[in-house]
């Protein structure tokens, strides 16, 4: 078995669960608005939406799973993946520094220039009031 097909494999896994939690959600919502009572089927936490939910979310990743297209697809990306070389710990920490110092050196700049056009307006609006008065 290719490498990347156990992480291939897992993401439609992982997608099951996604699309159940979002399918429970959505149907939950849909029986709401239809003033339908979500009843309790088992327990205090399985209903119909969680039953719908959970039979929805498999079989949309089951059927996209055995779609060609789609699973040659997902293991391109997993073997891309595989190529890339990702920064060390310390690289991205060097990384995470360089862009919080750059961003407060642009929110200072952006401060200085906001509060210089304050000021600019300040004394316009002062000249434009003094030259008013009668």
């Amino acid at each position: 078995m290719d490498d990347v097909k156990r992480y291939v494999n897992l993401s439609f896994i992982i997608a099951a669960l996604i699309m159940s939690w979002f399918y429970m959600q959505f149907s939950s919502w849909i029986l709401s608005m239809a003033h339908v009572t979500d009843e309790r089927l088992m327990g205090e936490h399985v209903t119909y939406s969680t039953i719908a939910g959970i039979v929805l979310g498999v079989v949309t990743a089951i059927i996209l799973s055995r779609r060609p297209r789609v699973y040659e697809g997902a293991l391109n990306v997993a073997r891309e993946m595989k190529k890339v070389t990702w920064p060390t710990g310390d690289e991205t920490k060097y990384a995470m520094k360089v862009v919080i110092i750059t961003t407060i050196i642009v929110a200072l700049i952006l401060f200085c220039f906001d509060i210089g056009a304050k000021v600019l307006t300040d004394m316009i609006f002062e000249i434009g009031n003094h030259g008013i008065k009668s």
